[in-house]
C-alpha cells in the first residue's frame, strides 16, 4: 500500500449532497443496550451485533433509533453498543486485529477503511442494495476500484461551515466576517469583550487539522492535489501562508480558553451560551444547532485568494455502516444495514435534511439554518476531501500529532511546514 491514496476531487456537486454528522460524537458516555421490541427473549430471531459512535446529544437521534426500526421490520434481534468517538476509533481497530468485529459497524471511509479492506474484513453490499429495491443517488452508488460497495450512508455529504451566535454579533455591532481582515477585527472585538472569537475542540486533534486544511483550501483549492504529485511540496506558498495565518490566530488568542482540551460537544454548548462568537466546523453540526434560532450558519470566510462559494473541504462518499465479512449472518446483516440506512434516510427527509436514497417522502419545513447551508452548498464547484482521508494511517496519525503541536503553539510555521513535508512525502 502506498503512502497516499489517489487523490479524488468531487466536481459538479448538486443539491442532493448535504450534511453529514460523521466526525462528531464526542462527549457520549459508554452505553450498551439490547433491543428486542415485542419479544422479551428474542428466541428464534436472527441476532445482529452493532457498534457505533453516534451521540444522540449532538447527532440526529434517528441515527440510533433507526436500528431498532429496521430490526422490527425484518424481525431481527439487535445488540447495540454505542461508545464515544475517541473510544470507538480505538475499540474497532482492536476488534479488527482480534478478528472480533461486530456484524455492523461504522467506518469513515477513505484511508480509515484501508486496514479493513486489506484484511478482507468488509462484506460487499451491492447485492443487498439491489435486492432492497431502493435507489441510492449516483454520488453514493459508485463502486470502489474492486467493483464493490462496502458501506451504506448514515447521512449526506458534508462541507466546512462557520456557525455563529447572532446575539453576540449584534451586541458587538459586527457583521459575520467575510474575509481575513474582518475575521481579525472580530477577534479583537471578542478579546475586548472577554469571550472566545472561535471555538475549537482539539482534544482529539482532528478539529485543528480540519481548520488548517480549510485555510489551505482558501489559499489555493488544488494545493493539496498539487503537493501530492511528483515534484510537489507541502512547503509551497499556500501551505506557508495558511500556516502563518494559523500562527497569527493563535498569537491573537482567537480560540476559546482551554481549546486544546475541549471537545466538539463543549464547543456547541459554548456557542449556544454566547461564550464564543463563532464555531468553524463541519456541517454535521447543523443537526445539533439548527433548532436554536439565535444561531446562524455561513461559509468559512475568504481568508486567502479563493472564492469561498466555489471551493471547500468535505468528506468521503464511502463513509457509513459496514458489514463484517466474518459475520455468521452476513446476508442478514447486509439486509439490516440497507434497511437501516433507508429508514434513516426517510427520517432525514421528514426533518428537512438532505438525503442520499431516493424517497417519496417530501422534505419537511426546513429550518433557516438548513436552508442557508443547502443554498451555500449548492454553489460549490468542488470539494477537497480532508487530507486524513487520503493518507495511510501511518502518515495520517503523525500528521495529526503535528497539527496538535501547531495549535498548541509548540512549533512555528516554518518548522511545521518542514515536518509536514517530511511526514507526508518522506523528504
Amino acid at each position: 500500500m502506498g503512502k497516499a491514496k489517489k487523490v479524488i476531487v468531487l466536481l459538479g456537486i448538486t443539491g442532493m449532497i448535504g450534511t453529514l454528522a460523521g466526525c462528531g460524537g464526542n462527549g457520549a458516555k459508554d452505553s450498551k443496550s439490547e433491543a428486542n421490541a415485542g419479544n422479551k427473549d428474542g428466541e428464534g430471531k436472527t441476532e445482529i451485533s452493532i457498534l457505533v459512535h453516534f451521540d444522540p446529544e449532538t447527532d440526529n437521534p434517528a441515527k440510533v433509533d433507526s436500528f431498532q426500526e429496521a430490526a422490527d421490520k425484518l424481525g431481527y434481534k439487535i445488540n447495540l453498543e454505542r461508545v464515544d468517538d475517541a473510544t470507538y476509533k480505538t475499540k474497532i481497530r482492536v476488534m479488527l486485529q482480534a478478528n472480533e468485529l461486530p456484524d455492523l459497524f461504522y467506518t469513515w471511509g477513505g484511508s480509515y477503511s484501508e486496514p479493513f479492506l486489506s484484511a478482507n474484513a468488509l462484506y460487499p453490499l451491492e447485492d443487498a442494495i439491489q435486492d432492497s429495491g431502493y435507489t441510492l443517488y449516483d454520488t453514493y452508488a459508485q463502486a470502489d476500484e474492486n467493483g464493490h460497495n462496502y458501506v451504506v450512508p448514515t447521512g449526506a455529504l458534508e462541507s466546512y461551515c462557520l456557525f455563529y451566535n447572532k446575539a453576540v454579533f449584534e451586541e458587538m455591532g459586527k457583521e459575520v466576517p467575510a474575509d481575513w481582515e474582518a475575521l481579525l477585527d472580530v477577534v479583537d472585538a471578542c478579546n475586548a469583550k472577554g469571550i472566545g472569537a472561535m471555538g475549537l475542540g482539539d482534544k482529539d486533534r482532528w478539529e485543528g487539522d480540519l481548520f488548517y486544511n480549510m485555510m489551505v483550501v482558501r489559499e489555493e483549492a488544488d494545493a493539496f492535489t498539487d503537493a501530492m504529485k511528483d515534484g510537489g511540496t507541502f512547503t509551497s506558498e499556500p501551505f506557508a501562508v495558511a500556516a502563518e495565518k494559523v500562527q497569527t490566530l493563535i498569537e491573537k488568542n482567537a480560540f476559546q480558553s482551554g481549546y486544546m482540551q475541549a471537545t466538539p460537544s463543549e464547543c456547541v454548548e459554548l456557542l449556544k451560551a454566547g461564550k464564543i462568537a463563532m464555531y468553524p466546523t463541519g456541517s454535521w453540526q447543523v443537526s445539533a444547532l439548527q433548532s436554536d434560532e439565535n444561531l446562524g450558519c455561513a461559509v468559512f470566510p475568504k481568508t486567502g485568494k479563493e472564492d469561498p462559494y466555489l471551493s471547500c473541504c468535505g468528506n468521503a462518499a464511502d463513509a457509513g455502516i459496514a458489514v463484517s465479512a466474518n459475520s455468521e449472518n452476513k446476508e442478514a446483516a447486509a439486509k439490516l444495514a440497507v434497511e437501516y440506512s433507508k429508514i434513516l434516510n426517510d427520517h432525514l427527509a421528514e426533518s428537512g435534511e438532505q438525503t442520499y436514497f431516493e424517497t417519496e417522502i417530501e422534505e419537511a419545513g426546513q429550518t433557516e439554518m438548513m436552508k442557508t447551508y443547502i443554498e451555500n452548498f449548492k454553489k460549490l464547484e468542488k470539494t477537497q476531501l480532508w487530507w486524513f482521508t487520503y493518507l495511510d494511517t501511518a502518515i495520517g496519525e503523525p500528521m495529526r500529532d503535528l497539527s496538535q503541536q501547531q495549535f498548541a503553539g509548540e512549533v512555528d510555521a516554518d518548522d511545521f511546514l518542514q515536518q509536514l513535508e517530511s511526514i507526508i512525502k518522506g523528504g
